[in-house]
């Protein structure tokens, strides 16, 4: 499934939010979103099961749906990233694109933790391939 760059915009709000949020919480997140592209594309991702409706609640004198991604809609932006990945392996290897990853960490916490989390990765496959 192709999304465009709204539709990504929407997902990634969503899902770095700690809660579920209304269309307007989404439109005065993002960059030049509108009410009505974010209700076009809301439905959309709704009709994908991309997100979901995850409760109803007051939005000022209105209630109003709130939303949330689905475990679906992280598989399918994984996907994406290592198809968009798999275009450029022949130009970018593993260790730069991981090194890359590293660098954007936050945190030296936050890059210890994905450090110790690879090398769990590279253990399990070691110990698959044997």
């Amino acid at each position: 499934m192709k999304l465009n760059a709204r539709e990504l915009e929407v997902l990634k709000i969503l899902h770095e939010s700690d809660r579920a949020l209304t269309s307007t919480e989404i439109v005065n997140s993002g960059t030049e979103l509108t009410q009505s592209t974010v209700q076009a594309v809301l439905r959309k991702l709704l009709t994908n099961e991309l997100i979901e409706v995850q409760g109803i609640t007051y939005s000022g004198n209105v209630l109003s749906r709130t939303f949330c991604p689905t475990a679906k809609s992280r598989d399918m932006l994984t996907d994406k990233f290592l198809q968009d990945f798999k275009c450029f392996r022949t130009i970018i290897s593993v260790p730069a694109a991981l090194a890359g990853m590293f660098s954007m960490s936050e945190t030296e916490d936050e890059r210890n933790q994905d450090i110790q989390n690879l090398e769990k990765l590279l253990s399990d496959l070691k110990k698959q391939k044997k």
